[in-house]
């Protein structure tokens, strides 16, 4: 895992980024922090210091309402600076691309801007009219693979808007590492000459921590420790993670007609950023000299109780010959051989070191 960073630390890294009409091709290392200011006066996010933090990855699960898209798709609109807004599926991406389903129909009214949208060869644009630029190219993140021989060398900035997937809505195989390879695609070799790396920004609702992407960036466990501590930023790296845990909006909001009259599961989400789809009641650390170690697969050691039918999952280290890899012909044969820890799981009779491990546990049986 990645060193972590709380925001009253004195030094990290940060790459200075210019202001509009500098040259932000000149990136120069600092060993300072850039400590963004958190919410607006308003009580909105404020999405324009977030956003100059520095930090090449963002990650923003927060509450509904609380000006994540808006305070984002605003902000480059003033800047008149072309974004990839970036969507999960390509029905998703064409929404964006018609200008009575797109999130800027809502911001393009707000800064007085006419504008208009078209789809072309499966990527979406947004063009602003009254500033006379384009606004954003809008994409889908599982068909991105089949236009990615593009040119997007004037894309500073990644947009992945909704990044945890809603638990209607179809997962994607590998999504961190499709992910990855997009921002390689837009990236491409502009570093080595000298240039700020494309900027990532990921914005959701916090409906689920055990996310492709949470997984894929190492920020599960970071982001366990920060609900527990009510913590709302850490760095971890060139990262920068944000769970607003304490927004002035989401208060108000709770007090508005549909919050008085729904489900207490849907105000857990929308209002009190909670990752409702995770059950942390398993998540209890274990004595391992209760438990012997009957098998390794990938980086999780699964033990079992000695006296009684229970199992435990770590990454702690066990003596044991049975090893499986993490590979996709040695996990097909893991789940083969191991099959009944999952009705074990669904049973409630694992317990797990770390919710990072509930989450691996869960991709390496595919559950």
């Amino acid at each position: 895992m990645a060193a972590s960073h709380t925001l009253s630390d004195s030094l990290t890294w940060s790459r200075y980024r210019s202001k509009k009409g500098q040259n932000r091709g000149q990136a120069v290392l600092l060993f300072v922090m850039i400590k963004p200011n958190l919410y607006e006066p308003s009580g909105y996010l404020d999405m324009p210091s977030i956003i100059n933090s520095g930090f090449p990855f963002i990650f923003l699960p927060a509450a509904r309402g609380t000006g994540k898209t808006f305070g984002t798709l605003r902000y480059f609109t003033i800047q008149e600076e072309k974004i990839m807004l970036l969507r999960r599926t390509q029905k998703e991406a064409n929404l964006q691309a018609h200008s009575d389903s797109s999130s800027y129909k809502d911001v393009m009214q707000d800064v007085g801007h006419d504008f208009k949208c078209y789809m072309s060869d499966g990527v979406g644009r947004v063009i602003d009219q009254t500033a006379g630029f384009t606004a954003a190219v809008c994409a889908a993140l599982s068909t991105f693979a089949s236009v990615r021989g593009m040119g997007y060398s004037d894309i500073k900035t990644i947009v992945y808007d909704e990044f945890i997937a809603e638990p209607h809505v179809k997962k994607l195989k590998n999504e961190g590492m499709a992910l990855a390879n997009l921002y390689e695609s837009v990236d491409r070799n502009r570093q080595l000459n000298g240039a700020d790396p494309v900027q990532l920004l990921c914005l959701a609702n916090s409906v689920n921590m055990n996310n492709d992407i949470f997984m894929y960036f190492d920020l599960i466990t970071h982001a366990e420790e920060m609900i527990s501590n009510m913590e709302e930023m850490r760095i971890i790296g060139n990262k920068l993670l944000i769970i607003p845990q304490h927004s002035p909006i989401s208060d108000r909001k709770a007090q508005t007609a549909l919050y008085q009259a729904v489900n207490d599961e849907f105000t857990q989400i929308a209002i009190k950023n909670k990752f409702i789809l995770n059950d942390f009641s398993y998540v209890q650390p274990r004595n391992l000299q209760e438990y012997r170690c009957m098998y390794k697969v990938g980086d999780l050691y699964v033990f079992k109780h000695k006296t009684r039918h229970e199992f435990y999952v770590t990454y702690q280290k066990g003596k044991t010959k049975n090893i499986y890899g993490s590979g996709y012909a040695a996990l097909a044969k893991f789940r083969r051989d191991k099959w009944r820890m999952v009705p074990h799981y669904y049973d409630g009779m694992i317990r797990f070191e770390s919710y990072q491990c509930v989450a691996l546990f869960e991709k390496y049986f595919d559950i």
